[in-house]
């Protein structure tokens, strides 16, 4: 196990702990932008078991949760970071969808709006395992930004309700295009 900790840093840190792929590294960081976390690619952390990631945090670190880019992100259709909680029961894991899941979750996390325990215990897991906005927040961020959501709605609830319950009334007029 490394003896030496992680840097503090501004944003929770990104970990490689995957190296086989360094195009597949720079597409990612590319995807996820750099205004959520902080990459750190460092050889010493491959292949570290969670365990002995949550021993690299250290003491006293402002960040409740280590993102982790694993042999998984990079070997998966649909990528997915592995989301580590480090304050409340250090060593719970669960993955996040990229893009969109994982800013919103490590930022509700950060601010703390959202707890690892919220998250574990919504509806919001695909058959994978993997976190996924739902339909809801895309709603949410449509009607923010002004237009029409780009994720579907779910068509097996009635017009204006979603699976985890209402969505926009049905009487209220869309945004324009």
């Amino acid at each position: 196990m490394p003896t030496t900790g992680l840097p503090e840093t501004d944003l929770p840190p990104l970990l490689r702990t995957d190296f086989t792929d360094d195009a597949a590294w720079r597409a990612l960081l590319d995807e996820i932008g750099d205004d959520r976390v902080t990459a750190i690619a460092d050889p010493a952390h491959q292949g570290l078991s969670v365990p002995e990631l949550v021993a690299l945090v250290p003491g006293g670190s402002v960040h409740p949760v280590l993102v982790v880019a694993d042999d998984r992100t990079f070997s998966s259709v649909g990528r997915s970071l592995l989301l580590v909680d480090v304050v409340e029961e250090p060593g719970r894991t669960f993955r996040v969808a990229v893009p969109d899941a994982l800013r919103s979750v490590v930022g509700n996390l950060e601010i703390s709006n959202s707890s690892f325990d919220d998250y574990l215990d919504s509806d919001s897991f695909d058959h994978s395992g993997v976190y996924q906005l739902s339909d809801r927040h895309y709603q949410a961020r449509a009607a923010l930004q002004g237009h029409r959501p780009t994720a579907p709605v779910s068509v097996s609830a009635p017009i204006g309700m979603t699976r985890r319950g209402p969505s926009v009334p049905p009487d209220h007029p869309l945004p324009p295009r």
